[in-house]
């Protein structure tokens, strides 16, 4: 079902978004506004305000703008639809809407590749507790697997090629047993795991959609064998343990990263919860962002070996072009977390997880490793690499703390070094001056529209006297503007943007306007310019196009229409 604006509306104004951001983060006031510590972003200095007045916030260093449905979207991970019943909930106003979400349509159309997981998940865990099961059970014993972990983990055991005939039986079709990985095909139709411990794979929202399965008792070359990816299992949108850890992320106020799921098991047995892991590849920049959602405190814990090295510097790559500057934990080499654990213990990795390196200790670390302190070049390359990283660095006391190590382990003067770090910066700030500006029609139609925002009479101006923006995300944004403004004779930001909750280009457009930094009053005449100067736009763009059309005209009289018309544009500008 869906839910009407006016619903929506209504439960939005049955609470106070001051109120609500403050269960999850402190908040203090100053002024009209409130103010906290922005928790999508590093945040060091309260960066984020809250209007009681518009019932909005606004971080005015990441961006991070919106209702107070937005709010619980971005810090719980949900989608608009659980955010509302969330809200919902705190007030006491029924919504029967317990099967919707936003992915409920995607949901549908693959419901047979979930009920086939669904079943797979069960009948797997069934099959450890047969006495078919039992040497099973007893290696995963033998590994240190209690009971709890093993059905805290859904951990179960495939068996010789009885899964496929089971399903065949229920009534699905091969093809959608192809589809969702569970069987294969050579000549016949057969399981794909057979003689395997299941691991199950959850999506973010705990639903299984995957497994990997071990080998326990052959000697078979594949330790693992992972299901493929499907419409509903693609490795680089999901983090493993991602629904179980996000409310222990949120408790400790960080999140540690490892690189595979018996890491994660293992951090789980010693009562370590707040963990997720990549599934052992690369991280995506849909996984970034999946972790900033969780904390902006990332611990980052990849296997000791050279593999893992890698690993750590691609991770911490994503992260940091989202904002993100993660800590590092580095094992001795070539130990994951899991062979750690069982050689060391808890306490000492406690002491490792207490102690982690900053990401620019780290990468001076990395760098010097792999530098030949007696090759003059690479001596120069490393010098070049430690100044690149400390150009992004604005704490000065680290920097000279930096340099010093740096001419004391080279034995280049601090003099030399610090003139180097100078001129990077000269060139970082002259790169940053050569950054795009918005030409004078962009910022017409993007102010022209913050002051329709705001202010009912304005989006009367724009209708009496209309004009083109040449952004196709603008123009389309004002459209609903008026859109908006006509059908309920009002327009609240607040509700705006629940009404924008399913039009992401829209609503990203909208946030940009919103947080424009400029006088919140305007004049008429002002507005009257950005809308002369946006039809002066429309004119030299039709200029320009009828301009093209006469040069590849051959026609005589119509080239003269065209020329009269560009003569008529021409006086209008």
């Amino acid at each position: 079902m869906r839910v009407s604006e006016e619903k929506i509306v209504e439960i939005r104004k049955s609470v106070n978004i001051v109120d609500i951001i403050s269960d999850y983060i402190p908040i203090e006031q100053k002024g009209r506004n409130y103010f906290a510590i922005c928790p999508f972003h590093d945040d060091h200095n309260p960066s984020m305000s809250i209007s009681p007045e518009k019932q909005i916030y606004t971080c005015f260093v990441c961006g991070a703008h919106g209702n107070v449905f937005n709010f619980i979207m971005d810090y719980e991970n949900v989608s608009f639809y659980e955010a509302l019943k969330i809200v919902a909930n705190k007030s006491n106003i029924e919504l029967n809407i317990d099967d919707y979400n936003q992915n409920i349509e995607k949901r549908n159309d693959n419901n047979n590749l979930y009920e086939i997981y669904d079943f797979a998940f069960k009948y797997y865990q069934n099959n450890l507790l047969t006495k078919d099961g039992k040497e099973a059970l007893d290696y995963l014993y033998k590994r240190d697997f209690t009971d709890e972990i093993i059905k805290e983990f859904g951990i179960g055991l495939s068996t010789k090629n009885k899964l496929t005939k089971v399903l065949l039986n229920k009534g699905y079709k091969n093809e959608d047993l192809l589809n969702s990985g569970i069987s294969s095909f050579n000549d016949n139709i057969y399981d794909t795991f057979i003689d395997r411990i299941m691991f199950p794979l959850w999506d973010l929202d705990g639903k299984v959609v995957g497994f990997s399965g071990r080998i326990y008792k052959t000697n078979d070359s594949s330790k693992y064998v992972n299901s493929k990816e499907s419409e509903i299992f693609k490795k680089g949108n999901l983090l493993y343990n991602y629904h179980r850890a996000k409310q222990f992320a949120r408790r400790k106020k960080s999140v540690i990263i490892v690189e595979g799921f018996m890491d994660v098991i293992a951090l789980y047995k010693v009562g370590i919860y707040n963990v997720v892991a990549s599934m052992g590849t690369a991280i995506t920049k849909e996984q970034a962002r999946l972790l900033k959602k969780l904390s902006t405190n990332i611990i980052l814990c990849f296997d000791g070996d050279t593999a893992g090295n890698k690993a750590t510097l691609s991770c911490s790559k994503e992260l940091t072009d989202i904002g993100i500057y993660p800590k590092i934990i580095r094992l001795p080499s070539p130990l994951d977390p899991d062979e750690f654990l069982s050689k060391y213990g808890k306490e000492k990795f406690d002491e490792y997880l207490e102690n982690p390196k900053s990401l620019l200790d780290y990468k001076i670390d990395y760098y010097r490793s792999i530098t030949n302190f007696n090759n003059s070049e690479e001596i120069s390359n490393y010098i070049k690499n430690v100044l690149s990283e400390l150009n992004l660095v604005e704490d000065k006391i680290v920097k000279e703390i930096i340099l010093k190590k740096l001419s004391d382990e080279t034995n280049i003067s601090f003099s030399t070094i610090n003139g180097l770090l100078k001129e990077n910066t000269k060139k970082k700030e002259k790169k940053q001056e050569n950054k795009v500006t918005f030409n004078k029609y962009e910022k017409a139609e993007r102010r022209l529209i913050f002051y329709m925002i705001r202010y009912p009479e304005v989006i009367r101006i724009y209708e009496n006297n209309k004009c083109n923006f040449p952004t196709k995300e603008f123009r389309f944004l004002a459209s609903e503007i008026i859109y908006y403004y006509n059908k309920h004779n009002c327009l609240s930001i607040a509700d705006f943007l629940s009404y924008l909750n399913d039009k992401e280009e829209l609503l990203e457009a909208f946030k940009k306007i919103d947080t424009l930094n400029i006088n919140e009053n305007y004049c008429y005449e002002e507005i009257m310019d950005y809308i002369n100067l946006l039809n002066d736009y429309s004119i030299k763009e039709r200029i320009k196009s009828l301009t093209k059309e006469f040069k590849k005209e051959n026609d005589f009289i119509k080239k003269t229409e065209i020329a009269k018309e560009i003569s008529e544009l021409k006086v209008r500008v």
